[in-house]
């Protein structure tokens, strides 16, 4: 796939990552945390063993975007680990700040929604800081639905700031209920 950066067109891979992603998808993820605005953790927890590690887990997927050799983005499903929610999965994604706003985020997800269909995933869930408008906007056009807020359960610099609650149904099973 292809994109614009400074006038320049480039190419870009979307994959499974795998346990020799380990120091990108560490280092994106950390750009990412660096910036204190979108994701909760401020430090990537996983060592570079333990991310191996985690990328062996056939149940959860993790998705990588390629620029140049180098992982810029980062996208996650992970099941749910008991039998009474092995139906549902939550949904994470980071993106370099220099490669946003170019549909990679968007294909990401489009890839990790069909690969849950695929496992049996019947809705994923996510996360976002009511203060990330773009994201929130973006979820929406891929069809994720408003579940829920949490009120206040962030303090961003010094605004509190919401927890948004989404999810993408990949089935039509809660239209029942």
């Amino acid at each position: 796939m292809m994109f614009k950066k400074n006038e320049q067109t480039e190419k870009y891979l979307i994959r499974r990552g795998v346990p020799g992603d380990a120091r990108g998808i560490i280092e994106c993820m950390q750009s990412v945390m660096d910036e204190k605005v979108y994701l909760v953790s401020e430090y990537y927890l996983l060592t570079e063993r333990g991310e191996q590690e985690r990328l062996k887990n056939r149940d959860d997927l993790t998705l990588v975007c390629e620029v140049n050799g180098k992982i810029v983005g980062v996208t996650t499903i992970q099941r749910g680990m008991y039998k009474k929610n092995r139906h549902t999965a939550s949904l994470g994604i980071a993106i370099k700040k220099e490669f946003r706003h170019m549909n990679i985020g968007t294909k990401m997800i489009r890839e990790a929604i069909s690969w849950s269909k695929d496992q049996g995933i019947e809705k994923i869930n996510l996360e976002v800081f009511s203060s990330n408008v773009n994201a929130i906007k973006a979820y929406r056009n891929l069809g994720f639905e408003y579940e829920g807020v949490r009120k206040g359960q962030f303090m961003i610099g010094n605004q509190y700031t919401d927890d948004v609650l989404m999810t993408y149904f990949t089935s039509t099973w809660h239209d029942k209920n």
